[in-house]
């Protein structure tokens, strides 16, 4: 800013002059000083520059306050805009809400409409709190002695909201002397060593198989087995079996088509180099028509429920058409020529039986991959390399933490009798705590375990020679029978034994 001086200042400047003191834009100590000889005097006492200070502070609050007022009610207005957006939208929302509840009232079956849907809503929470009762039979069938010694129940109580077993039995040693408390504790014990297996069967790539897709037992109700390992059959080729096929797609041309996903691992015997599972237009040659239908058989597999230690950890290739089970199917084309109309059609009918290879691998730690096979919530393999000479071989072993009665059997009463052919029989009561487990609905392929490793699957079992007429308590004139007393325990006359 110029500087004012008596001596430099002209006519013109003084306008500019008082603009300048009036708005406090100059930054000058000295607004104004006259000069005469030697002395320079200042005509702006400080007063003055203080004033001046003070108002430029004042014009520097007044432009803020003015900024943030501005600020202020833009934001307002932008808000609310909003507000007032929003209000509208809901109202408009409320309204559309409003029609189509009276739309909806005037429905005369939304009552029983609402109530199918909520009953539809808990039936997963229905079945997976459901208990199964058929169960019951396998485990009895494991529990009881198969051989010399027998044991037959009279009355059986079940209480699937405790899971117990309460029960009136009789034993039967088989030899003499006929009423033998060895049998007794020898199902105690068995019982204490009961255990149980159960989870799921997958495919190669882990997809779980549906349960009613694996066939587990033979026509009389038998595991299925081979040299001592429990296997299943798994009917792949049935709808809805395979989760890596989808059966349900349709092409644009609605023709059925195959395998949803490729699989590298599944060998075709395809005769007629086309595509499987499609029937090829009718040809006309020399007045003669071509129909080919093509017809895709997957065969059913085998699937071992227990592992194949040796083959799977070496990775060796496993085929399907060598499994044991429909090997004897074989691709075939077979042509049937008939007239119509005086016109000569030729069905050409091609079966392709469709075969898997699987890769299978198992680690230490028994994870399985590349194989169908099943995944056991109870047990738990292990391997472990040891040196047998100048080779490393891999022992394999199993550990099975289900156990079927936690808590033990307990013997409520005992006393001696005769059964209902009057031979001299043990009779008893008992109470059985099972794990819960065994009963729910959701836990699939049940498989009880015997103390000796006999098993037994939940599906239908012969209950056949469980249940006998009731043995009665020996009469007071029954010498026989009341004196019977070898090898019996010591609380015997107490009437009950602890678990």
């Amino acid at each position: 800013m110029k500087k004012y001086t008596f001596k430099n200042m002209t006519f013109s400047d003084i306008p500019k002059f008082f603009k300048d003191l009036i708005s406090g834009k100059t930054n000058e100590s000295t607004m104004m000083t006259g000069q005469t000889g030697k002395y320079e005097v200042n005509l702006v006492p400080d007063v003055k520059l203080q004033m001046i200070r003070l108002q430029k502070v004042r014009n520097l609050v007044f432009f803020i306050c003015i900024v943030v007022s501005i600020a202020s009610i833009s934001t307002v207005a932008v808000l609310g805009g909003i507000k007032g957006t929003q209000d509208l939208l809901i109202s408009g929302q409320e309204s559309h809400i409003k029609n189509l509840s009276d739309k909806i009232t005037t429905y005369k079956e939304l009552p029983d409409f609402l109530t199918i849907q909520d009953q539809l809503k808990k039936l997963s929470e229905i079945n997976k709190n459901r208990p199964v009762l058929s169960r019951v039979f396998p485990i009895l069938r494991n529990l009881f002695p198969t051989g010399a010694d027998t044991i037959t129940m009279s009355e059986l109580n079940v209480n699937l909201d405790t899971a117990t077993l309460n029960f009136d039995a009789q034993a039967n040693a088989g030899e003499e002397p006929k009423i033998d408390y060895r049998v007794l504790e020898s199902f105690k014990k068995s019982v204490n060593m009961m255990k149980y297996d159960f989870g799921r069967f997958v495919t190669a790539t882990g997809d779980q198989i549906p349960t009613r897709c694996i066939k587990e037992t033979d026509e009389k109700g038998n595991l299925l087995s081979e040299n001592g390992n429990v296997y299943v059959i798994w009917t792949r080729g049935k709808v809805d079996c395979d989760p890596g096929r989808n059966d349900h797609a349709v092409s644009s041309e609605n023709k059925t088509i195959g395998d949803k996903k490729a699989d590298s691992s599944v060998e075709n015997t395809n005769l007629n180099n086309g595509s499987l599972g499609q029937v090829e237009t009718p040809e006309k040659k020399d007045g003669k028509k071509t129909v080919t239908k093509i017809e895709t058989v997957i065969p059913d597999e085998k699937i071992w429920r227990t592992p194949q230690f040796e083959t799977w950890s070496k990775g060796t290739e496993v085929k399907t058409s060598e499994d044991g089970v429909a090997d004897d199917l074989a691709s075939s084309r077979e042509s049937n020529t008939q007239t119509e109309n005086g016109t000569e059609i030729e069905t050409v009918s091609i079966k392709n039986v469709k075969n898997s290879i699987y890769k299978p691998s198992m680690d230490l730690k028994g994870k399985i991959n590349g194989v169908p096979h099943f995944e056991s919530e109870c047990i738990k393999y292990t391997g472990n390399q040891v040196s047998e000479g100048d080779k490393e071989v891999t022992k394999w072993s199993a550990e099975n933490n289900c156990k079927m009665v936690p808590e033990g059997i307990q013997i409520t009463d005992s006393s001696n009798g005769r059964d209902a052919n009057n031979n001299l029989v043990l009779r008893f009561s008992a109470v059985l705590a099972i794990d819960p487990v065994l009963f729910a609905y959701n836990n699939k392929h049940i498989m009880t375990i015997g103390p000796t490793g006999q098993n037994v699957t939940d599906s239908y079992q012969q209950i056949k020679g469980m249940f006998a007429a009731p043995a009665n308590d020996c009469r007071a004139d029954d010498a026989e029978c009341s004196s019977q007393s070898t090898k019996q325990t010591d609380n015997k006359n107490s009437g009950s034994e602890s678990r």
